[in-house]
């Protein structure tokens, strides 16, 4: 089976991580909880899966791009370059922000990054 890789504006995406950002892997006790933790914030920021989730994620990747990087998360290794930027989320019901970490095959910052992970963040 081949994993669907999802075209954004600037970006790529498989369609599987859709699956961990909405709560549906179970494949050990610590992406289980992962993935739970993801749907849960996720929702808090106004963001569910059933209301134009997905295409509100696809959305907020697209701004990422030019969102502001946390230099301290920049990670090369011998594959490539995963650069962790951070973008800002306001709803009527809570404030926080989304980490959206953007893989860079052999480190070639010009070629079209792939999201990686997400880290959704509630502000208190």
């Amino acid at each position: 089976m081949t994993d669907n890789v999802i075209q954004g504006e600037g970006f790529t995406v498989k369609e599987s991580k859709f699956d961990f950002f909405f709560g549906r892997v179970t494949s050990d006790p610590n992406n289980t909880q992962r993935s739970f933790q993801n749907l849960r914030e996720l929702r808090r920021l106004g963001i569910d899966e059933t209301a134009s989730g997905r295409e509100r994620l696809l959305q907020i990747f697209k701004e990422g791009l030019d969102a502001p990087e946390i230099a301290e998360d920049r990670r090369v290794t011998e594959y490539g370059t995963s650069i962790t930027r951070k973008v800002e989320i306001i709803s009527p019901e809570v404030t926080g922000s989304i980490l959206i970490r953007y893989f860079y095959p052999n480190s070639d910052l010009s070629l079209i990054p792939q999201v990686t992970s997400l880290v959704p963040k509630i502000y208190q």
